[in-house]
């Protein structure tokens, strides 16, 4: 089946899919917007429609700030100089994308918080590379920290204050160990995300150490206190982008539904997320079928079961290697079609070059981010990318969720000003009723824990990804219509109050 005119091992196989978390917008409970510098970029445009514990890697360079810039210089001279004519100009300071680098120099001063020095900011980020079934996990979220930390530091650090960041590696299973490591010593941890964060909630939670994640997993991390999210991901709101997508380009499909998901506790809430949501639309779901994440001998059953049941659209999670690679080249030995939806994690090289074949065509995935190939339509994007090339680390869309992590810590860092606290940066941060991170990802409020009612669609063909919704480069399609709110047992367990914080981890 082929809709549309452009349509056409071990626990890594998990990991990649997590990584995504679920762009949020919200309304309301905010009063300062971040868009200081005007671009002709459209990367917020719009379309209104449908280690143990231990630290691996230290980073502390404290280059010498550069020397600011003066604007507004005469070229020619006055035909009559005063005796003294002195221009006060402002500084021209380098912009990330439609927003101005919120690093540069300043005369802040005192050890104000933990971690704080009168010319230095101690942060943590962490990743899970250290885990034997899947080396390097993850580990371009701290490559890219890494990368922007080092940016910011050159163009004057906050405030004149240089940041040093600590790298943890949770190792998949040892998350409560980085957080007991990095309470006593760290300010905050930035850009940070573990796939299996719910190991470690409680102990952070207990020793109050805030943070700005790139994303979170668990239903009490996605709703954690003293935390706020770029992206957020909560256990109890889903944006039904896909779903209208898939309802008004394969109208059969909603009749006629399945859902494939690891045996591994993130797959499954999401996949409960989407039978929780989806019905809301009409759609039926009539085969829900947990494979094994460690990868299957045959296919086949799980191929036969979706043909038997006639389903005309399947909802995949997990990783797009080897798993869902795998069990496409079984259908189509077996001649089954349908349209596969997936996560944003389905967005990696990895998986479009081994989709060379076109086995893994008719796969369509929802994203909130703007996509690489679009790097010459926002400026973000190739700001990122430029970045990232300077510094050769590798790109990947977990890469810009943890740039937005970053940049909003530092724009919130900034506007504390002498007042460097760790609730003032999470106030700030709170206050800012729209971010984009700078053009790369859709507009949220990250003082509300709600994703927007926006994405974009693009499908797998054969070795690219192609945009298919909406078709204009740089652009998101939003509806109010598309949000959805639910109660799962992962909600019910984070125990929420009233303004969805979880309550699970609190002591008295």
């Amino acid at each position: 089946m082929h809709i549309g005119g452009h349509m056409r091992t071990v626990l890594k196989l998990v990991i990649p899919w997590i990584c995504l978390a679920f762009i949020s917008s919200a309304c309301g409970g905010s009063n300062r917007t971040v868009n200081e510098v005007p671009t002709d970029s459209t990367a917020s445009s719009t379309t209104s429609s449908e280690d143990s514990g231990q630290s691996e890697e230290t980073v502390s360079e404290q280059p010498e700030t550069q020397e600011e810039e003066t604007a507004g210089d005469n070229e020619t001279e006055p035909e009559t100089e005063p005796e003294t004519q002195e221009e006060e100009t402002e500084p021209a300071y380098e912009t990330f994308g439609d927003i101005t680098w919120p690093c540069n120099p300043g005369d802040v001063s005192g050890s104000t918080a933990q971690g704080v020095t009168d010319d230095s900011i101690l942060i943590g980020g962490g990743d899970d590379r250290g885990f034997v079934g899947a080396l390097g996990l993850n580990i371009t979220q701290t490559d890219t920290l890494k990368a922007f930390v080092e940016k910011c530091n050159s163009l004057g650090g906050i405030n004149g204050r240089q940041i040093e960041v600590e790298l943890y590696d949770a190792k998949l299973f040892e998350v409560s160990a980085v957080w007991l490591d990095a309470c006593p010593r760290m300010f905050m941890m930035v850009g940070e995300g573990f796939a299996v964060d719910g190991f470690g909630e409680e102990s952070r939670v207990q020793c109050e150490l805030a943070h700005i994640p790139s994303w979170t997993v668990s239903a009490a991390a996605a709703h954690g206190p003293l935390m706020i999210q770029p992206v957020p991901n909560p256990s109890d709101r889903i944006p039904l982008s896909m779903a209208h997508w898939v309802a008004e380009n394969c109208p059969d499909c909603v009749e006629s539904s399945a859902t494939m998901f690891g045996n591994f506790g993130a797959t499954i809430e999401t996949k409960d997320k989407v039978l929780a949501s989806y019905p809301s639309l009409g759609f039926e779901f009539d085969v829900n079928l947990e494979y094994n994440i460690n990868g299957e001998d045959d296919w086949t059953p799980f191929v036969l079961a979706l043909k038997d049941a006639g389903a005309k659209h399947v909802y995949f999670t997990g990783a797009c290697l080897p798993n869902y690679q795998a069990f496409r080249a079984t259908a189509a030995v077996n001649n089954f079609q349908a349209i596969y939806t997936t996560d944003a994690n389905f967005y990696e090289n990895a998986c479009k070059n081994a989709n060379s074949d076109g086995v893994m065509n008719n796969t369509f995935v929802r994203s909130s981010f703007v996509p690489f190939e679009e790097r010459d339509y926002v400026k973000a994007v190739d700001d990122y990318l430029n970045i990232m090339e300077t510094a050769g680390g590798e790109v990947a869309l977990l890469g810009m969720q943890t740039t937005s992590a970053f940049m909003l810590w530092a724009t919130a860092a900034k506007a504390c000003g002498s007042n460097l606290t760790r609730q003032c940066v999470l106030d700030e941060a709170a206050a800012i009723s729209e971010w984009t991170g700078g053009g790369l990802h859709v507009p949220s409020d990250p003082g509300v824990n709600e994703p927007p009612p926006c994405g974009l669609v693009l499908e797998l063909v054969d070795d690219t990804y192609e945009r298919i919704f909406p078709y204009e480069p740089g652009t998101f399609a939003c509806d109010e219509s598309w949000a959805a709110s639910f109660t799962t047992e992962w909600s019910e367990a984070a125990q929420l109050d009233e303004n969805r914080v979880s309550q699970k981890f609190v002591t008295e």
